[in-house]
């Protein structure tokens, strides 16, 4: 039986689709004020935990690139094992790759409903250093594993300063590894794999049960048959890729670069991933 949740996100999609963005974003701010604050307290899982984790390691990574790892299905384009030396985000199922690619990625962030309900139990088995949405942390068994994030709407002066809370809700987990890896300190961040284009169709956020295999991303079983999973917000992608765009239009001593194969994202230089690698002038693990 599909939970009550799913028709609650679907009849929030079908309001968004009316509603102006400043509105929605100013709903946003107002929705999650409860659990932000939940998160300020909290001494077991709260901000307390989060920086007990984050704090050592803030700007230690000056200097170095990092590449963050979309899952479009582009990312079968290209040879992934160059990453292998590499500082990785990977994002939600990401690790459906390890055992294809060899190595896991350095860091894993995930923050949809129903990405962590339905697989939380399977990215706990990984290394990587994993931070997930605090609003779902009773779907997780081995909380002391994870480093829970607020999903809170800041402005661009926050941005880079995970400390103070997170542009979420912007359509893509995506926002949220480039602000941890911000905060890192890393002075270059590579994407890949972030095709930004869909064959599913709906509304924004709509939540569905998928009934054949995912032509979306880089695996057919991703969201395969039976997996309940939300439907791409074009709107709000577009929002948080500009804001992404300003902030590194405004920071002229960090860099951003596109090194997705084809797909439809072009807020940023783009280049091929191999020659990239070889040009860059910021060290990676071994360098």
């Amino acid at each position: 039986m599909v939970s009550s949740n799913k028709y609650l996100v679907n009849l929030l999609a079908l309001l968004r689709k009316y509603v102006p963005k400043i509105l929605i974003i100013f709903i946003e701010r107002i929705r999650v004020l409860p659990m932000y604050l939940g998160w300020l307290i909290d001494r077991k899982f709260g901000k307390k935990f989060l920086l007990k984790t984050i704090s050592p390691l803030k700007n230690n990574f000056s200097g170095k690139r990092c590449i963050i790892i979309g899952n479009g299905p582009s990312l079968n384009k290209i040879d992934l094992q160059l990453l292998k030396n590499e500082y990785t985000f990977g994002l939600n199922r990401i690790y459906l790759l390890f055992e294809k690619i060899g190595f896991e990625t350095t860091f894993l962030v995930s923050i949809n409903r129903y990405v962590i309900k339905q697989f939380s139990s399977e990215m706990l088995k990984n290394d990587c250093i994993k931070f997930f949405n605090y609003k779902y942390r009773s779907y997780v068994s081995s909380k002391n594993t994870v480093n829970f994030i607020p999903p809170t709407i800041h402005s661009i002066k926050d941005f880079d300063n995970i400390e103070k809370g997170f542009l979420a809700y912007s359509g893509s987990v995506t926002f949220l590894a480039i602000q941890i890896a911000l905060y890192l300190g890393f002075s270059e961040i590579i994407l890949v794999g972030f095709d930004n284009k869909f064959n599913n169709q709906g509304s924004s956020d709509k939540a569905i049960k998928s009934k054949k295999n995912d032509s979306d991303h880089f695996d057919p079983n991703y969201f395969g048959k039976g997996i309940i999973w939300q439907l791409p917000n074009y709107d709000s992608l577009d929002y948080g890729f500009k804001v992404v765009e300003n902030y590194f239009k405004i920071n002229k001593d960090r860099f951003i670069v596109n090194c997705t194969v084809g797909g439809e994202l072009h807020n940023f230089k783009r280049a091929e991933l191999a020659s990239h690698l070889k040009s860059s002038s910021f060290s990676n693990k071994v360098s």
